[in-house]
C-alpha cells in the first residue's frame, strides 16, 4: 500500500514542464502514426538534405579557410602537411602537376563562384554573410597580386602584371577552371547571376558591365569592404583568354594541349606563330634536335568543349576571336567523327589524325 501511494502521489504532483513534454510527445506521435508512408520518406529525405547541404558547406569552408590561412596566393594547400602545393619547376615534364597549376592563386580563382552561391549579404545566415566577406575580399586581393587586367599602371599587381607568368599550363585546365572561375565571378559580381540579396545601384551596376568605358571615367559597384567593382574580373578574363589564343594556331584548328602563359608556344615549331622563331635553329648550338618531342596530341574533351567559356568571354567583351577559335576547334574535332558519329579520345593538333581511337560516353 505504501508503494501504491507513493506512486499515486507522484502522478499527482508532476512539474508543469514535464506536463507540457508529455502533451508535445503524444502528439508528435499522432501526427506521426497518422503520417502516410510517402510522407515519412518525404521528411526524411529533407531532414537529409538539409544535414548534407549544412555538411558540404562546413566542409568548403574548412578548405577554403585554410588554403587562405596556409597557401594562398599559391595554387593549392597539401591536406596533409598544410603547406602551399606549387608547380614542379625542376621537371616541366611532370605534367600531371604542372598541368593545372599556373601560379596564379587557382584555389582562389576556381572557388569565387561557389563563394558567391553560397552567399547571402544582410541575412541572418552566418554562413552566407561570411561567403559573401570572403567573395568581396578574394577580389580585392585577386587584383591587388595581378592587377585590373588593363593596359596602364593599374594593371600591373604585386605578383604580376595580369596572368603574364612562366608557367606552361594545360589550355583545358584553364579555361575550365581560370577562364570560367573568372568569368562567373564577374557575372555573379554585376548581379548578372543572382546572389541572395544583392541588389547593386542599376548606375553602379551598369558601369561595371560597360565593357569600353569613356577614357578616365570612374564608377563601379563599392562593396561593403571599400573596394569598388568596375569589371576588374572581366579583364582579367580578357587577359588569360589572350595568353591562350597562341595554342589555336595550328594546320588543324584544334588547339595544342599546352601553352606557356608569358611566351605563347615557342616549342611547338610547326606553329605558324613560329616560322620566324625557327630558322635561325640551324646555326644555334643550344638547340637541341634529339631532344625530347613537345606533345601534339590533345583529349576530344581538351580541344572541342572550350565554347561555352570562350563564347561568354567574346560576347561580353566584344571580341569575336575568342568563340571564332573555339567553335573552329569543336568543328575540326567533330568533322574527324567515324562512320558511327562517334570521336576518339585523343588526336594529333597538327595533323588531324585519331592518336588514341577508342571511345565512350565521356568523349562522344
Amino acid at each position: 500500500m505504501r508503494s501504491t501511494d507513493r506512486r499515486s502521489h507522484m502522478s499527482i504532483h508532476l512539474p508543469s514542464s514535464w506536463l507540457g513534454y508529455l502533451l508535445a510527445i503524444s502528439l508528435w506521435l499522432t501526427c506521426t502514426l497518422g503520417m502516410l508512408e510517402s510522407q515519412i520518406k518525404e521528411l526524411r529525405s529533407t531532414l537529409t538534405t538539409t544535414y548534407s547541404r549544412k555538411e558540404t558547406e562546413h566542409m568548403f569552408f574548412h578548405g577554403f579557410e585554410n588554403y587562405m590561412k596556409y597557401a594562398f596566393p599559391e595554387d593549392e594547400l597539401r591536406p596533409v602537411s598544410c603547406q602551399p602545393l606549387t608547380r614542379d619547376r625542376k621537371n616541366p615534364a611532370h605534367i600531371e602537376l604542372n598541368d593545372v597549376l599556373g601560379n596564379y592563386s587557382l584555389t582562389l580563382v576556381d572557388s569565387l563562384s561557389t563563394l558567391a552561391i553560397l552567399s547571402y549579404p544582410n541575412s541572418t545566415d552566418l554562413n552566407g554573410r561570411k561567403a559573401w566577406r570572403y567573395f568581396q575580399n578574394g577580389v580585392r586581393d585577386l587584383v591587388e597580386l595581378y592587377g585590373d587586367g588593363s593596359d596602364g599602371p593599374n594593371g600591373i599587381g604585386s605578383r604580376s602584371k595580369g596572368f603574364e607568368v612562366d608557367s606552361k599550363v594545360q589550355v583545358f585546365e584553364s579555361v575550365i577552371r581560370g577562364l570560367g572561375g573568372l568569368l562567373s565571378a564577374h557575372l555573379f559580381a554585376v548581379g548578372e547571376l543572382p546572389i541572395r540579396g544583392y541588389e547593386p545601384p542599376l548606375e553602379e551596376k551598369e558601369f561595371a558591365k560597360l565593357w569600353n568605358k569613356p577614357l578616365g571615367s570612374e564608377g563601379g559597384i563599392e562593396w561593403e569592404n571599400g573596394f569598388v567593382y568596375d569589371g576588374q574580373l572581366l579583364r582579367l578574363a580578357r587577359d588569360l583568354g589572350t595568353r591562350l589564343l597562341p595554342a589555336f594556331y595550328t594546320p588543324t584548328g584544334i588547339p595544342y594541349p599546352r601553352v606557356n602563359l608569358r611566351n605563347g608556344v615557342p616549342f611547338h615549331p610547326n606553329s605558324p606563330l613560329n616560322s620566324r622563331i625557327w630558322t635561325g635553329y640551324d646555326n644555334n648550338e643550344d638547340y637541341d634536335e634529339d631532344g625530347p618531342v613537345e606533345i601534339t596530341e590533345n583529349c576530344s574533351a581538351g580541344a572541342g568543349s572550350l565554347v561555352l567559356e570562350f563564347a561568354v568571354l567574346s560576347r561580353l567583351t566584344g571580341d569575336g576571336r575568342y568563340e571564332e577559335f573555339a567553335k573552329r576547334a569543336f568543328w575540326s574535332v567533330w568533322d574527324r567523327r567515324s562512320e558511327l558519329g562517334l570521336i576518339g579520345a585523343g588526336i594529333n593538333a597538327e595533323t588531324g589524325e585519331w592518336t588514341q581511337t577508342y571511345t565512350g560516353v565521356r568523349f562522344s
